[in-house]
């Protein structure tokens, strides 16, 4: 889909405001739209305690530099607003939709951009569409760096369709799923168990490797046998690096993969593993090795785990 323009200004309204919602607002205001895009937001960051000062300071930092006005709360954020994004934690889904629903009403549109269980929408969308609101279950299905906001998403849910005009003048790159909500996160669900448990397993392989000191035989190995000419090299260095700086919130998607599959009775095995190693690279700390930069390196990223497991023997 390509941009379109806008007539008049469109009203915005993001709940959280971090990676993802960050990355939309920086490529509509980059993508020069039309007329001006009014979008307001609310993280719960923006009331953080002394202790998340820092956070705080940046997340505001961060609406002042893409023109969003921080709102005072979720209802102060989505009044009027014609679309309303919810881009929070996976714990906090369900928590964010009831936060907005006061200031919701006929007219406005609810994307939940969200890495949950499909049933875990189909049970905002019974709230949403009880005010009045259209509830769109949004799956976003690359990372939103380097694309921003014409990141690849999958949409689902009700009158689908009656929203494509609105996501079109924001240049945004959809395919419709289905009219029911939940489709689209399905899809991603079930995905996921691919993806991130082929990045979990990746890095496990990795850090064996480097520990044994066969790095240079295992990972050309690997490399020749999954994917013949691939380059195993760049490819562990990207799920090593997503995996080191957003662990925290794969592991918490990957929860809901399990969920999922529990759901429509399947064990999840692989799932469940899989958010079980990212959780733990999270709280290894390894982000800390690498002074607030992002590791690119999958040698090194294994090298500062292996060393903090030693750290941790030491104690």
């Amino acid at each position: 889909m390509c941009a379109g323009i806008i007539a008049g200004t469109m009203k915005i309204a993001f709940i959280g405001f971090g990676e993802a919602a960050q990355a939309f607002t920086r490529g509509w205001r980059d993508a020069g739209l039309g007329a001006p895009l009014s979008i307001a937001a609310y993280d719960i960051l923006f009331d953080a305690d002394p202790a998340a000062a820092e956070k705080k300071r940046a997340a505001c930092e961060a609406c002042a530099a893409l023109e969003v006005r921080a709102a005072s709360d979720a209802r102060d954020a989505v009044a009027g607003a014609e679309l309303v994004f919810s881009a929070v934690t996976a714990e906090q889904q369900l928590a964010a939709a009831r936060s907005a629903l006061p200031a919701l009403g006929a007219g406005q549109r609810y994307c939940d951009i969200n890495s949950v269980a499909p049933f875990r929408k189909v049970e905002a969308a019974m709230q949403i569409e009880a005010r009045g609101a259209q509830y769109i279950d949004m799956a976003v299905m690359d990372p939103v760096l380097p694309k921003l906001h014409r990141t690849p998403l999958l949409l689902s849910g009700v009158d689908v369709a009656s929203a494509l005009p609105q996501f079109e003048a924001l240049g945004l790159q959809f395919e419709v799923v289905s009219q029911r909500v939940g489709d689209a996160s399905t899809l991603k669900m079930i995905r996921s168990v691919a993806i991130k448990g082929f990045e979990s397993v990746t890095m496990e392989c990795v850090v064996a490797a480097v520990k044994l000191g066969i790095d240079a035989r295992v990972l050309p190995s690997v490399g020749s046998t999954l994917f013949r000419h691939g380059d195993i090299d760049n490819l562990a260095n990207h799920v090593t690096e997503r995996i080191t700086v957003h662990g925290r919130r794969r592991a918490a998607e990957m929860r809901e993969v399990a969920a999922t599959l529990e759901h429509i009775g399947l064990p999840p095995f692989m799932a469940q593993a899989t958010a079980a190693h990212q959780q733990w690279v999270t709280d290894l700390g390894l982000r800390n090795a690498f002074s607030g930069e992002v590791p690119k390196d999958a040698r090194a990223i294994a090298r500062a785990l292996l060393a903090r497991l030693d750290e941790q023997k030491a104690k």
